[in-house]
C-alpha cells in the first residue's frame, strides 16, 4: 500500500523510514531539489536532539539525508502536487515538476510541508528590493557577512532574541523592536539585558523603512535612525497551500492559528490524511517532535489501513 508523503524534511523522512518498517510503500514528493527542509540552512546548534551536542541543523541534515539515501524510497523532486481527490481505495495525486506531469494513486497521505518565515506583505517587499533587509533566521550571511554592524531586529520571540546575542557575540550592535512585550524565554531575555550591545525595546512600533546606500534608514515618531542590516523575525507560517489542489470534500481542517488540526496519533480530519512536524501546531517545535510525529502519522496509516482491509 503506498503512502504519499508530501516533503522530506525531518519529519517527511522519519515516516517514510517507518513506513518500510510497518510494511508500506513510501513515496516521497518533495518540492525542492534537496532533503532536510529548513533544517538544511540552519547553521544554530540543534539543543533538543539527545546525544548529539552542537550539532548543527546543516550537519543533522547531512546525517540523516545520508541514511535516508541508503533507503529503497521512490522520492520525486522539484514536484508539486496540483490535485487531490478521492477515489476508490484512497486517493488520487496529480503531480507535476521535473519529471512532467503525473498520477499517483496512494492508500492514505502525509503532510509534512513545515513552515516558512513570516513576514508582513510590506516586508516581504522592501526585503525583495533591498539587500540589507532578511527575513527569518536562516540565512549565511546571518552567519558569516554581518560583522561591527548595527543591526535592527524585529520581533519579540526566541528566534529574535538568540539572534540579537549571536550577532552581539561577533562584535555587532543590535536594537530589538517588538510590538507588545517580548515572548522570548526569560533566559534569553537576561541575557540580552546583561550585554551593552543589545537595546530590547518593548511596545515599539514597527517603524517606516527605506532602503538607502548600504543602509537601512528606520523612522518612529520620536526620530529616525540608520542600520547596517534589518533582520525580520516575526515566527513562522505553516506551508498549507498545497491543500488548495485538494478537492473541498477532502480538505483537512486547520486550527485557528492556521496549522493543520491532527489527533494523538496526527490524523487529520479527513480519513486517510495525516500530518507531522511543524506543519502540525506543536507545543515545541523541533526536530525531534517532527521525526517523533512522523513515526506516529505513519504507524496510525498502518493500523487505519489494516483495520480497512480486515473490515473489507
Amino acid at each position: 500500500m503506498i503512502v504519499a508523503i508530501l516533503g522530506a524534511g525531518p519529519a517527511g523522512m522519519s515516516c517514510a523510514n517507518a513506513c518500510l518498517s510497518f510494511g508500506l510503500q513510501p513515496v516521497v514528493i518533495e518540492r525542492g531539489d534537496h532533503l532536510g527542509g529548513a533544517q538544511r540552512s540552519n547553521f544554530h546548534p540543534n539543543l533538543w536532539m539527545l546525544g548529539y551536542p552542537e550539532e548543527t541543523g546543516e550537519q543533522m541534515t547531512q546525517r540523516l539525508a545520508a541514511h535516508y539515501r541508503e533507503l529503497p524510497v521512490t522520492t520525486h523532486y522539484r514536484a508539486e502536487v496540483t490535485r487531490v481527490a478521492r477515489v476508490a481505495g484512497g486517493f488520487l495525486l496529480t503531480l507535476s515538476g521535473a519529471e512532467g506531469s503525473h498520477t499517483l494513486a496512494a492508500a492514505a497521505i502525509v503532510l509534512a510541508t513545515g513552515t516558512r518565515p513570516r513576514a508582513t506583505a510590506a516586508l516581504q517587499q522592501f526585503a525583495a528590493s533591498c539587500p540589507r533587509a532578511i527575513i527569518g533566521p536562516l540565512s549565511n550571511t546571518i552567519r558569516d557577512g554581518i560583522r561591527d554592524a548595527d543591526v535592527l531586529i524585529l520581533g519579540g520571540g526566541d528566534n529574535a532574541l538568540d539572534h540579537a546575542l549571536f550577532l552581539a557575540e561577533r562584535g555587532n550592535r543590535a536594537v530589538v523592536c517588538t510590538r507588545a512585550a517580548f515572548s522570548a524565554r526569560r533566559p534569553f531575555i537576561a541575557a540580552c539585558q546583561a550585554r551593552g550591545e543589545i537595546e530590547l525595546r518593548a511596545h515599539c512600533p514597527p517603524p517606516r523603512l527605506a532602503c538607502g546606500d548600504a543602509r537601512v534608514l528606520a523612522s518612529w515618531p520620536e526620530g529616525e535612525r540608520a542600520f547596517d542590516w534589518l533582520l525580520v523575525m516575526y515566527g513562522y507560517l505553516p506551508n498549507t497551500d498545497v491543500l488548495e489542489g485538494f478537492d473541498p470534500a477532502i480538505r483537512p481542517a486547520l486550527t485557528g492559528s492556521g496549522y493543520l488540526q491532527v489527533d494523538a496519533w496526527q490524523r487529520s480530519s479527513v480519513p486517510g490524511i495525516y500530518a507531522a512536524g511543524d506543519l502540525t501546531d506543536s507545543p515545541q517545535p523541533s526536530v525531534a517532535t517532527a521525526m517523533a510525529q512522523g513515526l506516529t502519522a505513519a504507524r496510525a496509516a498502518e493500523r487505519d489501513l489494516c483495520s480497512q482491509a480486515t473490515r473489507s
